[in-house]
């Protein structure tokens, strides 16, 4: 018994080893809706996710495994989505397309990737190992999206959001540099919890028309680079009162802006804290308005 045992799982591990050798990685089926990719060798992971309606939640999961995907469905009928995944020189890439137009055709893959259609629209589970840095790029149309990043190697990040609403989450540091963090929200509600956990050089947002909150609490150590471009609403702007700040505001005569009372207005447009000099985080700020509301609030410790 004992050798049948052994011998089994000599055979496991020569076809497990051959398979990574081919570069083609495991994808486990574990019951409708769920689908992990093992992690083998993978030295960083690029993740592009489109997804045209539905809810997706996304945070941190099993070290052990590059993602979990589960899919929960909904009431909307006739949709697909497709899930592919490769091992590249060490960089695992990672493409999801979910919720699909059902009029539309699935595309192929390749012959190492890995597919799945034919699901309804709901609610999707998306958790990433923390064990190797990772590069977003997402795109959210109409729907709804929880992304919490606390906890995972954020190499970069772009995010583009149509009339969805979205909130996005950086309860921990982030202990990998972005050079540039990009966010473009369209006619939508967006919230950013502490975004000052982010650790980015420079941060990029564009929003259309809606209601939008950035807020950079967190532990922001170093000189950044904020340019905020708004059309039509609301933005709050929250900064800590540890940080200190420069702002530029250029705006039309149809935009507001209001400033905590520690800003002075160098001159028109113009504000800056009194701990600007001496702080050892520093945002210097660019906001771009259009009819639009600008509010920036200190956080107190």
């Amino acid at each position: 018994m004992a050798s049948r045992w052994m011998k089994y799982a000599i055979l496991v591990t020569a076809a497990f080893l051959f398979v990574t050798s081919l570069g083609t990685l495991l994808f486990l089926t574990l019951g409708p809706g769920r689908r992990e990719i093992v992690r083998t060798t993978e030295k960083e992971l690029k993740v592009k996710l489109e997804a045209a309606f539905g809810k997706v939640f996304l945070s941190r999961g099993d070290p052990k495994k590059i993602c979990t995907i589960q899919f929960k469905k909904g009431d909307r009928e006739e949709t697909k989505g497709k899930i592919s995944y490769r091992l590249d020189d060490g960089v695992g890439i990672l493409n999801l397309e979910l919720n699909k137009s059902g009029h539309s055709e699935v595309e192929e893959v390749d012959e190492d990737d890995f597919d799945f259609s034919e699901l309804e629209a709901g609610n999707w589970y998306l958790r990433f190992t923390d064990a190797i840095p990772i590069s977003f790029h997402l795109e959210l149309g109409l729907g709804k999206g929880d992304f919490d990043f606390s906890g995972l190697l954020v190499k970069d990040f772009k995010l583009s959001t149509g009339a969805s609403s979205v909130v996005l989450r950086f309860r921990e540091p982030n202990k990998t540099v972005m050079e540039t963090m990009r966010i473009e929200s369209g006619v939508s509600r967006f919230v950013g919890h502490s975004l000052g956990n982010a650790n980015f050089r420079r941060f990029e947002f564009s929003g259309g028309v809606g209601s939008y909150t950035l807020d950079f609490t967190g532990e922001l150590r170093e000189e950044v680079d904020v340019k905020i471009e708004v059309g039509l609403g609301a933005v709050t702007i929250l900064l800590p009162r540890d940080v200190g700040a420069r702002v530029v505001h250029e705006g039309s005569w149809i935009s507001k802006i209001d400033v905590d009372r520690d800003f002075q207005q160098k001159r028109d447009g113009q504000y800056i804290t009194d701990n600007y000099n001496t702080a050892r985080g520093r945002m210097n700020i660019t906001v771009e308005s259009g009819f639009c509301h600008i509010k920036i609030k200190r956080t107190r410790p």
